[in-house]
């Protein structure tokens, strides 16, 4: 038979908890990701819990260094509001506190306000310029409530955009006089 060769599962707590460091040199995981991926190696239950209590005894398992690392890059570097990068860390099986605290831990350090500046200034060509029909305050103001701000942050920076323009508010067909 050719080909790739099948991943066998782990016949030992000791060969899975060999395995899950392996892939905790790469990146760090939650507990729920990694009992998500042994399951798929095919890895019993009775096998995964002790190796997941055991990892967790020795701090390679630690939920919260993983909220706390993946709430950074969510918000630093992607650029993601509040409510988006809480959503995220509940995908990967953080549990409801432990998010939030990460979260509101992240959003001491990063000035939510210049994170929502910098979204919209991404969507807007050139960056500066001000917002000029409802139809494309309507489209921002969705993008950035869908990208995890507050609504009521992503209106207030679209009403100080919107303020600049002498058309908005006329009908997007028409033409000021």
């Amino acid at each position: 038979m050719t080909g790739r060769p099948t991943s066998h599962a782990p016949s030992s707590v000791r060969s899975a908890c060999g395995l899950v460091l392996a892939w905790l040199a790469a990146r760090d995981l939650s507990a729920a990701e990694i009992r998500l991926r042994l399951r798929r190696r095919g890895c019993p239950n009775d096998m995964i819990d002790p190796a997941i209590e055991h990892l967790r005894g020795t701090g390679a398992i630690d939920d919260r260094r993983v909220a706390l690392g993946r709430a950074r890059v969510e918000a630093s570097l992607r650029g993601r509001g509040r409510e988006r990068v809480l959503l995220r860390l509940r995908s990967i099986g953080i549990d409801a506190e432990t998010a939030r605290h990460a979260v509101d831990a992240v959003f001491e350090e990063v000035e939510e306000d210049a994170l929502l500046a910098r979204a919209l200034a991404r969507r807007l060509k050139p960056p500066d310029r001000p917002v000029a029909t409802p139809a494309e305050y309507r489209r921002l103001f969705a993008a950035l409530v869908r990208q995890g701000f507050a609504p009521a942050a992503v209106r207030k920076a679209l009403d100080e955009r919107r303020a600049r323009s002498s058309e908005f508010g006329q009908d997007e067909g028409e033409s000021q006089d």
